[in-house]
């Protein structure tokens, strides 16, 4: 009996042991990746001039969520409280978001709750106009790792592009960011970097808020990638550093017409750097 037992304890820690091992592993990836982030250094802000050329419902909205004067924001962390659709239930989720804007670029670390002390880490990055999808058990076991295929930086991007919505600024037009009209109600927005360009379709209210976001964005299918409408649905805005953004957000896939949501959850705390 002190034998068996003496195996089992052995077992439960070299079973916590390669866990921890995996996390730490996991964690320090998560630190490269955002350590090769560059974000554009420097003071500079944004002014009722920089609108003068906009369609009116994309000038009405920055009027709206910005301040004369407003820091252009170089760099953000924010952290979310959500639910992720996997394997027909919702799952619990828990991640932690780096931005940087000009260059655009992301570093997404998520741990999606499978099991009771089971969780799947996610990571999805935009970084130097290359996207990256990695997941894993635990940190441990290999479940997908992609990297660098023309679909996947443009995807990335597109999801830079919709989640900008938590940085105003990032949306202000320049030599990356261009805006064209639509109606009194929406615009199309694109974004080029590295040689990927994507665009979006921004609706907004009757007090200029974005209530959706829409495009044809990548979507994987068995290994194969295709274009699919993907929907970004906005709401519950509030100040956050003298901008207005949602704190509320839900994304969904439309397959045949049918809205399919796979994330929705809120921003719990979003910082902004600056400089």
């Amino acid at each position: 009996m002190r034998i068996i037992l003496a195996v089992i304890a052995f077992l439960i820690a070299a079973a916590v042991a390669t866990v921890f091992a995996g996390a730490s592993s996991w964690n320090r990836a998560t630190t490269s990746a955002i350590e090769k982030l560059s974000p554009a250094s420097g003071a500079a802000f944004y002014t009722i001039a920089d609108l003068a050329d906009l369609p009116e419902p994309v000038a009405r909205y920055f009027r709206r969520v910005l301040r004369d004067g407003q820091p252009i924001v170089r760099s953000a962390i924010a952290t979310q409280h959500a639910e992720f659709f996997l394997n027909g239930a919702w799952r619990p989720l828990r991640a932690t978001q780096e931005f940087v804007t000009s260059p655009p670029g992301f570093v997404w670390d998520a741990r999606i709750g499978m099991a009771p002390l089971v969780s799947a880490y996610v990571r999805d990055s935009y970084v130097a106009g290359t996207g990256t999808m990695t997941a894993s058990a635990l940190g441990v076991y290999p479940i997908v790792h992609q990297t660098a295929t023309p679909p996947l930086n443009a995807g990335a991007l597109h999801r830079f592009l919709g989640e900008a919505i938590w940085i105003p600024t990032a949306l202000l037009p320049s030599a990356a960011v261009t805006w064209a009209a639509r109606d009194d109600r929406s615009a199309m927005v694109t974004l080029r970097d590295a040689g990927n360009t994507v665009s979006m379709v921004f609706e907004f209210d009757a007090d200029g808020l974005v209530t959706s976001i829409s495009g044809e964005r990548f979507k994987e299918n068995g290994g194969a990638y295709s274009l699919q409408p993907w929907v970004i649905q906005c709401a519950e805005y509030r100040e956050r550093d003298g901008m207005l953004i949602p704190l509320h957000a839900e994304v969904a896939w439309v397959t045949a017409g049918k809205v399919e949501p796979y994330w929705r959850g809120r921003i719990t705390s979003i910082t902004y750097r600056y400089n």
